[in-house]
């Protein structure tokens, strides 16, 4: 059962009026959505860009609500159900989240980085479900809504919760890690994303290192040794911390020992010398130091024990639109990367494509990275290099910055514009060109940022080539 909250206790967390209703009531729910609301959910109604839920109040009213919480000026309704008047609905959920925290006994995880987030907090909570039961954020729960839904919908019982926590400018992160609480707080890398916003990667830097702000003195840290700009974090944390990545001087060090076909044989040393050995698909590195921040919380709460168990079936599969490979009836595979972009995250695809096997062409097709402000043109620029050194046949770049890149590059790029690098702005000419050049065992990786609408092209081919 959830919550199981009384009325007294939603008031006194939320510093709310009760309008109606009993203060030993019982609350088992929460819902923001009247579009799902379910018998017996006390609704919150949040104000958006487009619309405001108290719009909706009489809706979940009628579809069974047990009650509501509200802000704004409205006619109380006749039914008898739980009404309660705060200051701000969206400030109420988070305090509700923040109090309900504090009644569960799961050890929070909080996960934050500019790559790599949803990644490593799947495999957070796969690695935890060997020692305990675990609830994680799911799709994009990740934002000052998400994070307090989360803990709201986990159970009493749950062992551990795995939050991913995101951003997009300073302070968001300090006020998710308030709400959660985190008992260990993960940064998985500080990257380019939102550099646009937040004006350089030590302003990014700064903003990650929130998460931090409200872990108790024997929470714990976990950063990448590999990321120089994570290092400058941990060096000024007062908290238990540790390191990971395939760094030498790393806490918990990763090592290749073998390429077998598409699997790889890593090795990990813990801190207290125990090792293991595990297989995995073929995927970048950074990709494998994900796995490694998932280890290291693992060991966090199972070192003595961590031997004991088979990581041999560990589900490595990534989120949906992340190098999800699709083959289209003709036999070309389309790698779909179309989830968003950053330089970071490009480079880690790019080096994806490289890395596998095939007897047909290896195709790039990039939108641009959006959100990169004065660092726009260098980024993309940088990226170009990067995959101009890899033995593709075709390098397409869609987009006004890539076109804006390309001109600045034209003396350097002469000799393979036309030939292997094309770029437009034009979406008919890009799927003109792969009608063209496609052919039966072809790889081709698709990625740029959300507002490219890259999928697309994935569509495109999966329908029409």
């Amino acid at each position: 059962m959830r919550l199981n909250l009384t009325v007294e206790e939603i008031l006194r967390a939320t510093k709310g009026s009760l309008i109606k209703g009993n203060l030993k009531d019982i609350v088992n729910s929460i819902s923001i959505d009247s579009r799902t609301i379910k018998t017996e959910d006390l609704f919150i109604p949040l104000k958006g860009e487009k619309f405001d839920g108290h719009d909706f109040i009489y809706e979940a009213i009628r579809k069974g609500a047990k009650g509501f919480i509200f802000s704004r000026n409205l006619e109380i309704p006749e039914e008898e159900v739980i009404v309660i008047k705060v200051k701000d609905t969206l400030i109420a959920l988070q305090d509700l989240a923040n109090y309900y925290r504090k009644k569960i006994k799961a050890k929070v995880i909080g996960v934050t980085g500019s790559s790599g987030k949803t990644t490593t907090k799947n495999l957070i909570g796969e690695l935890l479900s060997k020692i305990g039961k675990v609830n994680i954020s799911i799709e994009n729960y990740n934002n000052e809504i998400g994070v307090p839904l989360t803990i709201l919908e986990t159970e009493k019982d749950t062992n551990f919760l795995v939050l991913e926590m995101a951003m997009r400018g300073k302070g968001q992160i300090r006020e998710l890690s308030k709400i959660a609480e985190p008992d260990v707080g993960v940064i998985t890398n500080i990257g380019w994303a939102h550099i646009g916003i937040l004006g350089s990667k030590e302003a990014i830097m700064e903003a990650k290192a929130e998460i931090f702000d409200y872990i108790g003195d024997h929470g714990y840290a976990l950063l990448n040794r590999d990321d120089e700009l994570s290092m400058q974090i941990f060096e000024k944390l007062k908290l238990n911390k540790y390191t990971y990545g395939f760094n030498e001087e790393s806490n918990i060090k990763g090592k290749i020992l073998d390429k077998l076909d598409d699997k790889v044989r890593m090795s990990i040393n813990f801190p207290d010398k125990n090792e293991i050995d595990i297989l995995l698909p073929s995927y970048p590195i950074n990709i494998y130091r994900n796995v490694l921040s998932a280890f290291g919380v693992l060991w966090i709460f199972a070192s003595q024990s961590i031997n004991n168990f088979s990581f041999d079936n560990l589900d490595l599969s990534l989120p949906k639109q992340r190098l999800t490979p699709k083959i289209t009836y003709k036999g070309i595979k389309a790698i779909d990367d179309t989830y968003n972009a950053n330089p970071d995250s490009v480079k880690t695809a790019i080096e994806y494509l490289d890395m596998l096997p095939s007897s047909g062409k290896k195709i790039l097709l990039l939108g641009d990275m959006l959100e990169l402000g004065e660092y726009s043109i260098p980024a993309h620029k940088e990226v170009i290099k990067y995959a101009i050194d890899k033995d593709f046949c075709y390098l397409l770049f869609y987009g006004e910055e890539f076109i804006k890149a390309i001109d600045d590059m034209k003396g350097e790029l002469k000799d393979i514009i036309g030939y292997k690098i094309f770029y437009t702005k034009d979406e008919k000419e890009i799927k003109n060109f792969l009608r063209q050049i496609l052919k039966p065992n072809d790889i081709i990786l698709i990625k740029g940022s959300r507002a490219m609408k890259m999928e697309r092209f994935i569509n495109f081919i999966e329908e029409e080539i």
